[in-house]
């Protein structure tokens, strides 16, 4: 069951990941002043990072054995 949670967190973390660059594309691409949208990528990008790091912490420190224990399956 930790497997699977796993996986299935790890499935998501990149799906964050792949999102985010989709967004730093439009970013760049559409935005029209180009300081505007290496600003805007710049302020993106940390606090994508910030928020992404910690998720992962906060996950990671998630009681997971005890939790999945009391489950009745």
């Amino acid at each position: 069951m930790l497997l699977i949670f796993g996986l299935l967190y790890t499935i998501l973390f990149f799906i964050y990941i792949i999102v985010a660059l989709f967004i730093v594309f439009h970013l760049l691409r559409y935005t029209l002043n180009r300081k505007t949208a290496v600003l805007s990528t710049s302020f993106f990008l940390v606090v994508f990072t910030i928020l992404l790091f910690s998720n992962a912490m906060l996950f990671f420190s998630l009681p997971l054995n005890e939790l999945l224990s009391s489950l009745p399956l």
